[in-house]
Parts: C-alpha cells; sequence; structure tokens
C-alpha cells in the first residue's frame, strides 16, 4: 500500500511530526478528561412533589411562629444517630459555610424558635435621594426542631434509589431583610434589594411572606440575593457563598425548592435539603 502524500510530508520534516503527534494526544487526553466528568448528582430522595416530603401542620409548632418554615433539612439515619446529632451536624455546616453568629436567648422576639442564627451588615443600599431609608441588609434564620422531636415527628422514612431509609429532620425559617441595628428595621418597600421590586414587584400581602423569605432561602441555599453574590461586607470581603456547595464537598446533597402560599404554608416557597453519605 503506498503512502498518502500527507504522510510522505511527515517523513521529510520531524517536526511537523511531533507537533501533529502533540495535537493528537492533547486531544485524546481532553477526550478522555470528559469522559471522565462526573454527570448531574443523583437524587437522594426519590420526591416529585412537597409532598414526598411529608411535611407536618403548622400547628406542631408554637403558636408565636407567625410563618410556616421555609427551609426544612434532612438528614440521613446513618449520619446521626438523633435528631439532637442532626441539628448539631446541620448547624456545624452552615456556621461553618456561611460563618453565621449563633444566638440561644433570651430574645427580644423569638417567634417560637429554639435558637436563632444572623449575618448582619450585608449588601448596603446608599443613595442620596432616600438618605432616611438607607440601610445594609441582614439574614436572619431560626430553627425549630424541639417542636418536631416532642410530637415525635422528628424521624421520617423516604423513598430513595436504594429503597426506604430514615432521615432525622429539622426546619427553620431564613429571611433577609433591613438591618436590626437600623431604624426602618425590617421593610423598607422602595428598596431594590430586600423590598417589593424586581421579581417581587407584583407580590401582594405580606412583605415578610412574599419578599424577605424567598430571598433569605435564596442565600442560605445559594449565596445570592436576585441571582448577584453577596459578599460580606467587613474582613476579607469574600463570598457569602450559600450552603449547598460547601455541603457537596462532604456530602451527597439534593435540594429543592418548591411553591408554598398554600393551605397553613404562609410562605412564598419552602426549600428542602436533603443531606445523605457519599457512596
Amino acid at each position: 500500500m503506498g503512502t498518502s502524500e500527507t504522510e510522505q510530508s511527515l517523513t521529510r520534516h520531524p517536526r511537523a511530526r511531533r507537533i501533529v503527534s502533540a495535537v493528537i494526544v492533547a486531544a485524546g487526553l481532553l477526550t478522555a478528561a470528559h469522559s471522565q466528568e462526573p454527570g448531574p448528582p443523583r437524587s437522594v430522595v426519590d420526591a416529585a412533589s412537597l409532598d414526598d416530603f411529608q411535611l407536618p401542620p403548622k400547628t406542631v409548632f408554637a403558636p408565636a411562629m407567625p410563618r410556616y418554615p421555609n427551609v426544612w433539612f434532612y438528614v440521613d439515619a446513618s449520619l446521626a444517630d438523633s435528631q439532637a446529632a442532626a441539628m448539631r451536624l446541620v448547624a456545624e455546616q452552615v456556621r461553618a459555610a456561611m460563618r453565621v453568629r449563633e444566638s440561644y436567648g433570651p430574645f427580644s422576639n423569638p417567634e417560637g424558635a429554639d435558637f436563632e442564627v444572623t449575618i448582619e451588615h450585608l449588601q448596603p443600599w446608599e443613595v442620596p435621594e432616600h438618605r432616611a431609608l438607607q440601610h445594609a441588609h441582614a439574614f436572619h434564620m431560626r430553627y425549630y426542631h424541639s417542636a418536631l422531636a416532642a410530637q415525635r415527628l422528628d424521624r421520617v422514612t423516604l423513598r430513595t434509589r436504594a429503597g426506604s431509609r430514615d432521615f432525622y429532620r429539622v426546619a427553620a425559617s431564613a429571611h433577609y431583610e433591613v438591618g436590626h441595628s437600623n431604624p426602618n428595621h425590617a421593610d423598607v418597600e422602595i428598596c431594590p434589594i430586600c423590598g417589593r421590586t424586581g421579581e417581587y414587584g407584583s407580590q401582594p400581602g405580606n412583605l415578610v411572606e412574599r419578599v424577605h423569605d424567598p430571598l433569605g432561602l435564596e442565600l442560605l441555599l445559594n449565596g445570592t440575593i436576585r441571582n448577584v453574590a453577596v459578599h460580606y461586607h467587613h474582613e476579607d470581603q469574600r463570598e457569602v457563598g450559600g450552603i449547598i456547595r460547601a455541603l457537596a464537598d462532604r456530602f451527597a446533597v439534593q435540594h429543592q425548592v418548591f411553591p408554598a402560599q398554600s393551605n397553613d404554608r404562609n410562605t412564598l416557597r419552602i426549600g428542602v435539603v436533603v443531606i445523605g453519605p457519599r457512596r
């Protein structure tokens, strides 16, 4: 079989042959790298709707709790041998990921919570035309776990791809609002960050339920507000980051956000975070 003109040319020019060989090797490595990239993460829990997570009614909690919890953490029982252990795991991960300040009371307004976390001095809104309304923002989340444990609703069995598994769960209520030390706390309707503006401009009713709650949920999960990364306003000014990215470094994580505002779920959206062991 005769050689082609290209083969003859490469034989006459060794440098060209080396270049072509390098290109072929690089292409092979690139293909191999793509073939080894992980696909999208598989779900921990087989859940098509919020109903699959068996959320309890609002009456389970103290009457002082004004809004249905908009965050639910489910921790695989292989990672925690009790709800208390699951609560510690969740609290430690949130604290490490977001550098929150934990407070255990007494509180001026606990809203029936067991304890709470905050981050202050985020995203200052400073505009000369609204000087009296200027403010920085606060992330605020209250944890609710004892009410679930008291009624034996802290452990549930959920369907997974590997069969039924037990999970411990913890509820929380996250929101994003005018900073606590600001005289305008907690509401400034016209604020482009925490107010009834932009995608939330047409939301009727309670500002906390319809705007502050979904913003707090977004920051907790993704480290963003209105799809913009949030940075600390002090120290190294790094991104807040959210918890999903941090959890994924250690666990199998599934998170879903569902519409709420039905029955006794008086908050715009509910997020579910499932934490399982890496297989």
